[in-house]
């Protein structure tokens, strides 16, 4: 009998510890999934991240790039994505006023990257003429591509971003 009552009072007190231990896990696990990264300036962010969406290989499969580049190297692609034909590929600006806001507003929505108003793309280094901008760099040897963001092209940039290339790995 004393077993049995002493098994009802753990029970309850497991319940209770149950119901504290959920509430707290409930309350940290937002915390684990919020974005730290520095938003000093979110449209060389954005910019890079279009440069992030264009090397992605599900991307570089829907286009001539493997078949131009068999090789496929990061430098290769900055050459590509520079030339007419990569170039023609960009997503739109939104400047340009190619579309009207309801459907900015349904692309936005479809998370498909624009290039932001005032930030120039550019190849390999910063162009002094040029104001803000995002710098594209390949570097074969690590398989890298390596892009900067420069709110002004003569002082060091603001931001840094490198990835794996997902081109064909060189043989050692």
């Amino acid at each position: 009998m004393y077993g049995f009552l002493y098994f009802e009072v753990s029970m309850r007190h497991f319940n209770k510890l149950y119901v504290w231990v959920t509430l707290g896990i409930m309350a940290v696990l937002p915390l684990l999934y919020m974005d730290y990264s520095p938003k000093e300036h979110p449209d060389l962010i954005r910019a890079i991240n279009v440069v992030r969406s264009m090397s992605a290989d599900r991307q570089l499969k829907r286009t001539a790039f493997r078949l131009v580049y068999p090789e496929g190297t990061p430098e290769e692609f900055v050459q590509w994505m520079f030339s007419p034909m990569g170039s023609a590929l960009w997503p739109p600006s939104e400047e340009e006023g190619e579309f009207s806001q309801e459907e900015v507003k349904m692309m936005k929505k479809a998370d498909l990257p624009f290039l932001p108003s005032g930030i120039s793309m550019v190849a390999r280094n910063p162009d002094p003429a040029r104001g803000r901008q995002v710098v594209v760099r390949g570097d074969d040897e690590k398989q890298m591509l390596v892009v900067e963001g420069y709110v002004d092209p003569k002082a060091p940039p603001v931001l840094t971003k490198e990835w794996r290339f997902p081109g064909k790995k060189k043989a050692d």
